[in-house]
């Protein structure tokens, strides 16, 4: 249950800074050694060790003491490999097939994914992916909220084939670190390098390219990527929290060959799916989690997959630091360790939530918010309340919010955005107002 400490203190991490950054650095963190006072925890490279042991260990420190009422250091040591004979390992574990940057997580595969009819649409096209690749959707887009499964479905595609003894050369990566390794290319003069990197391989997987937006020059680089290995008939599988046309500041170029495959998007699980993914995360564990509390949890943690699961190793490290059985949690307890959790969501966040909070905030009525006027007292709120909604509410496109305010196009809502956005970064006045404002709407 160790393991699982640490993992508790990842989830709670992960709410609190961008996924593309979480991915970044603490995507393949494991717990190696631990006693009272110090979890020592086992990274990639020495440069990873040192930019985590400089950058993270206070903040760690500090979440391990909120979720436990200690504080552990946190302390980051490379991975001692040989990097030559791990290859080969990779290698004849999976027959043929070649990974190029590094092993993909193998929990991410299509048995362990539950499959509701939230996702089944996503699921049924990432198998057909994973058993054709380069010949059925490409592009394969997926989209969803954080949390919904979207990493889960592209790894497994990449493991299905590294596991069917295919002689592909796959790569992973996020469009954060596809920037970053583009920008140190140019720095140390080696971009033909970098390009026959990624333009050679037969299955690049990359997440979250909703980060392209506003980086012109990575942009266009992934533009030629792209192209090149989609004339070459090489699979591309993308993922982002939104369909690419509600991706700001995405060259239109990039929209459409994106669309040109297929968008497969990922729904928040109902209740019986919920139920579901507890059961097969809890089975691994041998843990007598009792219906009563499973239950529980799918009725009061709904923000995402990745919530549901923090959650259930949030009790079964809780009852392991207490030395308590699981079937001995009930649901007041369970209640109260997953307080912070459950107060996050107390209610869903819907236009009409929102509306009427904006419409409070400035002493204005519904009708008087989505009237034609461009009057500066009305315009202003309502460029408010489309941002919020662009914000809190990812799964609605431009064109839902625009018809919800009864604006002409999705455009008027990517104009709110560029001004509240420069706004937001200009006064902190307004920055203030604008977190109060989400505060409310969240409850």
């Amino acid at each position: 249950m160790d393991q699982d400490i640490w993992q508790n203190i990842l989830d709670k991490l992960e709410e609190n800074i961008k996924p593309s950054t979480f991915r970044t650095w603490f995507y393949k963190t494991k717990l190696v050694d631990m006693n009272d006072s110090t979890l020592t925890i086992q990274v990639g490279t020495p440069f990873t060790a040192k930019y985590l042991n400089q950058n993270y260990t206070d903040v760690l420190s500090e979440i391990s003491y909120a979720i436990y009422k200690k504080k552990y250091e946190v302390q980051f040591i490379p991975q001692k490999t040989n990097s030559t004979k791990e290859a080969k390992e990779k290698h004849d574990e999976y027959g043929n097939g070649v990974i190029t940057n590094r092993s993909l997580n193998d929990r991410y595969s299509f048995e362990q994914f539950v499959v509701g009819k939230n996702n089944n649409f996503a699921y049924s096209a990432a198998y057909s992916v994973a058993e054709q690749p380069g010949n059925n959707y490409n592009p394969l887009f997926i989209y969803g909220e954080s949390g919904m499964g979207k990493t889960h479905l592209m790894q497994a595609i990449g493991n299905w084939v590294m596991k069917n003894g295919r002689n592909y050369k796959i790569y992973y990566t996020t469009s954060e670190e596809f920037t970053i390794e583009m920008i140190e290319s140019i720095r140390a003069n080696r971009m033909s390098d970098f390009r026959n990197k990624f333009r050679k391989v037969d299955l690049l997987l990359v997440d979250d390219v909703h980060f392209l937006s506003k980086k012109e020059g990575t942009q266009e680089e992934f533009f030629h990527t792209f192209n090149t290995l989609f004339e070459q008939k090489k699979q591309i599988v993308l993922t982002s929290d939104r369909p690419p046309k509600d991706i700001p500041d995405l060259e239109n170029r990039l929209v459409t060959r994106f669309e040109s495959g297929l968008l497969a998007d990922l729904k928040n699980p109902d209740f019986e799916t919920r139920v579901a993914i507890l059961r097969k995360k809890a089975d691994p564990e041998k843990a007598l989690i009792s219906d009563e509390i499973i239950n529980f949890i799918a009725d009061n943690i709904r923000s995402s997959v990745r919530a549901l699961e923090g959650s259930l190793i949030r009790i079964l490290a809780y009852s392991s630091y207490n030395k308590l059985k699981p079937e001995e949690i009930n649901p007041e307890l369970a209640r109260d360790i997953l307080s912070d959790m459950i107060s996050e969501v107390k209610k869903d966040i819907t236009l009409d939530n929102i509306t009427q909070q904006v419409c409070g905030y400035y002493g204005l009525k519904l009708h008087e918010l989505v009237d034609k006027t461009r009057k500066q007292k009305i315009a202003f709120p309502r460029q408010v309340a489309m941002y919020l909604a662009n914000l809190l509410i990812p799964s609605l496109s431009l064109k839902e919010i625009a018809e919800f305010y009864k604006r002409k196009d999705h455009t008027t809502v990517l104009h709110a955005k560029k001004m509240i956005e420069n706004q937001f970064n200009e006064d902190n006045k307004f920055r203030a107002e604008i977190e109060e404002l989400i505060h409310k709407i969240r409850g």
